[in-house]
């Protein structure tokens, strides 16, 4: 264990120092006002955290619990799809986009060991391998879609290589993906030094989408070692807000320009515009989320937790937004009743 701090506090500490220099030497106004290729974060931070995790695995060939059970193309392919992602943002063409995306998801998933599936007892094999490229789409396209106030995807981001180093200490992941996961947050740290409100630097919510699939690549390494549950905990927020998202467009029948217009931390934030009372509230969330992630290692109901975690997301959600009746977002009898509303209302209108 000592070992691995070493390793992963190096790495952390140099991902930093490097990503922060190379970041306070960019332009303010580069992104997205006057665009330019070469000087876009994404690629800076991308960058930076593809050098550190194949740095580690030839550097440390020999790091305790082995390095060499990782395949090197296991760290590369999510960073080649997440570079092929990010220039079909660029072409602006959803479906195409959408398409790559679960077909790159699936690709990652189809080359997982026959013998892991995350539902043994609910799907065959194939069935697994489409619910792990569909739940790597929703946390890639979540996380773009937490691209409103600054800061808030890396965050999330932050919050499960986090949760990740801190399992690693208590023995429920392997020391190597803690070392990597000190990589990716060293990079993300500098990227939130800058991106925190009032931000310096932006990236886009393509960008962002393709290092949520990085991130979802990690995770689903992670779950290989049977630590699923605390890593969908950490990303619970993700979740959430999503499923806000979701609710607020197709339920609601909100009519916005974008879908990350109906989450809760754009509605609470005056319309995207910074309020450091959402900021620190979304912190404070993130925070209970790495919580019960820890309390999921000795629960004995792998789900129960999970499901708890979106549940009280939604609950400090709503008295983030000021609602004078929080406990009604966990009241089945209301939700259902809007939900059944919703549906008629569409059908109505159609």
């Amino acid at each position: 264990m000592n070992e691995m701090m070493i390793y992963g506090i190096s790495a952390l500490l140099i991902c930093f120092t490097v990503l922060t220099f190379l970041l306070s030497r960019m332009p303010t106004n580069v992104f997205p006002e006057n665009y330019e290729f070469k000087l876009d974060p994404f690629w800076y931070v991308s960058a930076v955290m593809l050098v550190g995790a194949t740095a580690v695995f030839f550097l440390f060939p020999d790091l305790p619990d082995t390095v060499k059970t990782y395949h090197y193309t296991g760290i590369l392919l999510p960073f080649v799809f997440a570079g092929v992602i990010y220039l079909c943002y660029l072409l602006d063409v959803n479906w195409l986009t959408n398409l790559l995306t679960f077909g790159a998801a699936y690709i990652i998933s189809y080359m997982q060991p026959d013998e892991f599936q995350l539902f043994p007892a609910q799907l065959a094999p194939w069935q697994d391998k489409l619910a792990v490229a569909a739940i790597i789409f929703v946390l890639s396209k979540g996380l773009g879609l937490l691209n409103g106030i600054g800061g808030v995807a890396s965050a999330q981001f932050c919050a499960v290589m986090v949760t990740a180093i801190i399992l690693t200490y208590f023995g429920a992941l392997p020391q190597f993906l803690a070392v990597i996961a000190m990589t990716y947050l060293g990079t993300m740290i500098a990227f939130a030094f800058f991106s925190w409100p009032p931000e310096k630097i932006v990236m886009s919510n393509g960008a962002f989408a393709s290092i949520g699939f990085i991130m979802g690549c990690f995770m689903l390494d992670a779950a290989n070692e049977f630590a699923e549950a605390p890593m969908l905990i950490a990303a619970s927020y993700l979740v959430t807000e999503v499923l806000i998202a979701l609710y607020n467009r197709f339920i609601c029948h909100e009519k916005t320009d974008s879908l990350y217009m109906n989450t809760s931390y754009y509605k609470t934030s005056n319309e995207g515009i910074y309020d450091a009372g959402v900021a620190r509230g979304i912190l404070k969330i993130l925070a209970i989320d790495i919580v019960l992630s820890l309390m999921q290692i000795v629960a004995y109901e792998r789900l129960a937790i999970p499901v708890f975690a979106v549940a009280l997301n939604l609950w400090f959600l709503s008295i983030l937004s000021g609602d004078t009746n929080p406990e009604e977002l966990v009241s089945l009898t209301k939700w259902g009743k809007k939900v059944v509303k919703g549906v008629f209302s569409k059908k109505k209108k159609s």
